[in-house]
């Protein structure tokens, strides 16, 4: 790391002293009746460069390089966002007038589908602008990634957790909670304004090191529909369970609204050299900041409302401008009874404002404000049911600076810093009725005396986590040329701070939960639960640093666009670099190829880290005579203590190929990638033996009982110890084609899809638990198949064809979108049917050296295929929505919007009986947008 900054630096001071030819492009922006417009945001693509207009609209950028072809960005609240291509020219560039629309339905040319966006930052760049923001209903951010091409199609709904997957089919779970769901999602990078949006300090959920594992270890609670089935979620399967926990996965996108987002870029393979903590891909969000009028809409659905306002005001010339916006959410799963709720508030400032000289010194501060209410409410029907909350409350602020240098090497100093504090409370309470109750509080491993207590009680569940990130970014962008290749180099660091000062795992012993408690009629082993305080886990600190370079040249005659770059990470303790690289060369106007190869690592979080001791209680003795004072309960306790040093970071390397293909304005681009996802992190289970000794009792009236050691016997310990255990080979490619508008119908349209195919195994064996009805007496029964890892490869393929009517002089908009499940599919190898060994009741290891399905000790072990739960869609599947946006006089605009428009609801049986809904149920909703 040390050669890394020292070679930085002579870097920085070789290329200072290089004779730069000072140039300036200048430019006045106006509305569209020519007068000028102030405090314009723009941007240098290449270069990291900020500038704002003046009050005459006036603005001017130095310093730069001849003969770079620079792209400049203009972006301004209600005005539709726009990039120029400049060629920098000796003595100076005068870009003359430059119009802004305003973005209303009127405009002949509105974006309404995601584009490949080949001048952004990748090859894969697709970019969402406000353009289709304005069109898409959207709840949260999650909604507007419905862009995304071979990805399904999803109403809007706050119901669930939603993370995002890029690039990857893995085997559905009712939950998404799956090991390789979470780990895709975690290794998504969600970047807002500049800076990550980390889920890194977030250890919400019971001790995975318990017998649950990840995907299991989450505070749940369950819920019944009125009529006592369960309730149907909205993709048609069955909802028995519900959890708003995220933790070892990726931020949960229900807490970011989407009205107020200028722009989302979502790269999907491989992300350039400054984005680090990353494996799986990259989300970048910009939000709005600045002078506007104020905003007004409501959203209107059969499951939610949602209201947001914002305004921007301009403070005065000298002080800028603040930028406010408040959005609340309040939605529910079932309107008929209203058990299962969630409602979100979220309220934003931002303060812009240029310094100096040109208004050279550009900052941006904001402050943002925002609280989840989510849970279950206890049925008053069903005494039984839990009652589970999710409340949550986040705060932070955030300050981007960017100082535009005109001399020298150095073009732009930025420097992005954020602090962010927040409290979340998972809660799950549940009626108890049991003869009695044994518990112990012990915490350290031994024989110890246990307690009784009434078996009549409630028993409550709160996990207290108060996450803590900080982060500093500190970037350059210099400009130097070789020849007549100009090179845009940008180089720096940043520093990721994460802790957890919350009270932790407040759970106690003496009321265990269901499924917790040790049974006073079988004395069942149990893992159980103590108090975790999670200030014990020492936070964690995270350093990178990268050095980038952007550039074209020539190769026969044709421009080569290469960005190439090296970044290097300390995560956990381990040293990485990250070779990352995007080709394309244009063959011609209408035809370009992209190359792209990268590494990235993603960083253990807190959770994964530090756990928290795992108990184990083996019940030894219960000599009971309904009398606490004459009566003795004996259990051993096992500690087991995590350490986890050793836990690497997450890798994944990946390579893709993309073509674009312009052919008389129809516009084709198609993306081929090879990603290959290492040393995943999940639990994974270790099953133990130990021997201790038994006892029998002799009761006393009016005494402790008389206890003698009578013999000893094996008893069985499991629990979970997280592992860098999971790798998946992903392959596939991505097609995007839009048309012309075909102008007799004011119609064109676009045509989205792909293939994924993911090759999915894990490292340890797997284990699954096979315990008959009826107990077996012989002592080598097997209870636990051991079977070979994880080995399964799932295909997905989604295709859809949007048309789209714009009709200008109405400022109408007409959008139907005919949706198409083309694939989906699941294998698994014939040989993991088959057991390679297994654990008795007292956890002896057997192995099976030649597998027989009538052997009465081990057979009923083998798995069918129907217990695999393969999936394979029988036929292709169409699904149908429909929106229509209409504007009033540029102030009012009114738009509706159906999910299933013909409610069309096929349904398929799987091997194992199962029924698959694969539509989800017609949803629809209104919205009402004021201009003030």
């Amino acid at each position: 790391m040390k050669k890394l900054y020292i070679s930085l630096s002579i870097v920085l001071v070789c290329f200072a002293g290089i004779a730069q030819a000072q140039n300036v492009v200048t430019g006045k922006v106006v509305d569209p009746e020519n007068k000028p417009l102030e405090l314009v945001n723009i941007k240098v693509i290449e270069t990291n460069q900020y500038a704002n207009t003046d009050k005459r609209g006036v603005f001017r950028i130095n310093g730069l390089e001849i003969n770079n072809i620079l792209t400049l960005e203009f972006s301004y609240i209600g005005y539709q966002k726009l990039r120029i291509p400049v060629t920098v020219k000796a003595g100076g560039t005068n870009l003359g007038n430059i119009d802004l629309k305003v973005l209303d339905l009127s405009l002949e040319n509105i974006e309404i589908n995601a584009k490949r966006n080949y001048s952004g930052q990748t090859n894969s760049s697709l970019v969402i602008n406000r353009d289709i923001i304005e069109q898409t209903p959207a709840l949260s951010v999650n909604d507007l990634l419905n862009q995304i091409p071979n990805r399904k199609i999803t109403a809007p709904s706050l119901q669930s957790v939603q993370n995002v997957n890029l690039r990857a089919a893995y085997a559905p779970t009712t939950d998404g909670k799956g090991a390789f769901e979470l780990n895709n999602a975690f290794g998504v990078a969600i970047i807002m304004d500049g800076n990550t949006l980390t889920n890194n300090a977030n250890m919400q959920s019971y001790n995975p090191g318990r017998s649950l594992g990840v995907g299991n270890s989450f505070v749940e609670g369950s819920y019944t529909s009125l009529n006592g089935a369960t309730r149907p979620s909205l993709n048609g399967s069955s909802l028995t369970s519900y959890s708003g926990d995220y933790t070892f996965g990726g931020t949960d996108l229900r807490q970011i609204p989407a009205d107020n987002i200028e722009s989302i870029e979502v790269i999907a393979g491989v992300a350039p050299a400054k984005y680090g903590d990353l494996t799986d891909g990259a989300i970048i969000i910009e939000r709005q900041a600045g002078r506007s009028p104020a905003y007004v809409r409501m959203q209107l659905r059969d499951n939610a409302t949602s209201y947001n306002i914002s305004k921007g005001f301009e403070l005065s010339p000298t002080l800028g401008a603040v930028n406010v916006g408040v959005n609340y959410v309040n939605s529910f799963q079932d309107n008929r009874d209203k058990l299962k709720a969630y409602r979100r508030v979220n309220t934003n400032a931002m303060w812009s404002n240029s310094f100096g000289n040109n208004r050279r010194l550009k900052n941006t501060f904001s402050v943002d404000y925002g609280r989840n209410l989510d849970g279950i409410k206890q049925d008053p029907d069903d005494v039984t049911s839990t009652k589970t909350r999710f409340d949550s409350w986040n705060f932070s602020i955030a300050n981007r600076s960017n100082y535009r240098l005109e001399n020298g090497f150095l073009k732009n100093i930025g420097l992005n810093l954020r602090y962010s504090e927040g409290h979340q409370v998972s809660y799950e309470e549940q009626l108890m009725n049991q003869p009695y109750v044994l518990y112990t509080n012990a915490v350290t491993t031994g024989i110890h005396e246990g307690n009784y207590d009434t078996g009549v009680y409630t028993a409550r569940s709160l996990i207290d986590g108060r996450p803590v990130t900080a982060s500093a970014n500190l970037d350059f962008t210099g400009g130097f040329s070789t020849g007549d290749i100009v090179h845009n180099l940008s180089f720096g660091g940043g520093f990721n701070y994460s802790a957890n000062r919350g009270l932790g795992q407040t759970i106690d012993p003496n009321a265990p939960r269901s499924g917790v408690a040790v049974s006073s009629t079988s004395l069942s082993t149990q893992s159980s639960e103590r108090y975790y305080d999670f200030k014990l886990a020492i936070a964690q600190k995270d350093l990178g640093v990268y050095i980038e370079d952007v550039f074209t040249t020539d190769v026969f005659g044709k421009p080569l666009n290469v960005r190439a770059g090296l970044r290097s990470d300390i995560q956990n303790g381990y040293g990485s670099f990250s070779p990352r690289t995007n080709i394309n060369y244009e063959v011609s106007k209408n035809l370009r190829f992209g190359l792209a190869y990268g590494l990235s690592y993603k960083s253990p979080a807190l959770a994964q880290r530090y756990p928290g001791p795992t108990f184990f209680e083996i019940p030894l003795l219960n000599a009971y005579n309904g009398k606490v004072n004459e009566s003795t309960y004996l259990v051993y306790v096992e500690r087991y203590e995590p350490t986890n040093i050793g836990l690497k970071p997450s890798k994944s390397e990946s390579i893709e190929l993309s073509a674009q293909l312009k052919l008389d304005k129809f516009n084709l681009s198609l993306t081929a990638f090879n990603k290959k996802s290492r040393n995943g992190i999940t639990t994974v289970q270790n099953l133990q033996s130990i021997l201790l000794p038994t006892y029998t009792a002799t009761l006393n009236p009016g005494a402790k009982p008389t206890i003698v050691q009578t013999g000893s016997k094996y008893n069985a310990i499991n629990y979970y110890a997280f592992k860098n255990d999971l790798s998946s080979d992903n392959q596939g490619f991505e097609v995007i084609l839009s048309s012309p508008e075909i102008k007799a119908i004011k119609t064109s349209f676009n045509m989205s899809g792909g293939l994924f195919r993911t090759a999915y195994h894990s490292e340890s064996p797997t284990l699954s638990n096979k315990i008959p009805t009826t107990i077996n007496t012989d002592p080598n029964y097997a209870f636990i198949g051991q079977y070979e890892p994880t080995n399964r490869k799932a295909y997905f393929s989604n295709g859809r064809i949007s048309s789209s009517t714009h009709i200008p002089k109405l400022s109408l908009i007409i959008q139907f979108t005919a949706e198409f499940d083309i694939l989906n599919k699941t294998v698994n190898t014939e040989s993991s049917r088959i057991p390679l060994g297994y654990y008795t009741r007292t956890n002896q290891y057997i192995p099976i050296t030649n597998f027989d399905r009538t052997n009465p000790s081990y057979g009923h072990l083998y798995v069918t295929p129907e217990e695999q739960s393969e999936t394979d869609l029988p036929k292709i599947i169409s699904n149908y929505h429909l929106s229509i946006a209409k504007e009033i006089k540029k102030r009012f605009k009114f738009a509706f919007n159906v999910y299933n428009l013909f409610n069309y609801q096929p349904y398929y049986v799987t091997p194992a009986g199962s029924y698959v809904f694969p539509n989800n149920v017609p949803t629809f909703g209104a919205e009402l947008s004021i201009k003030l």
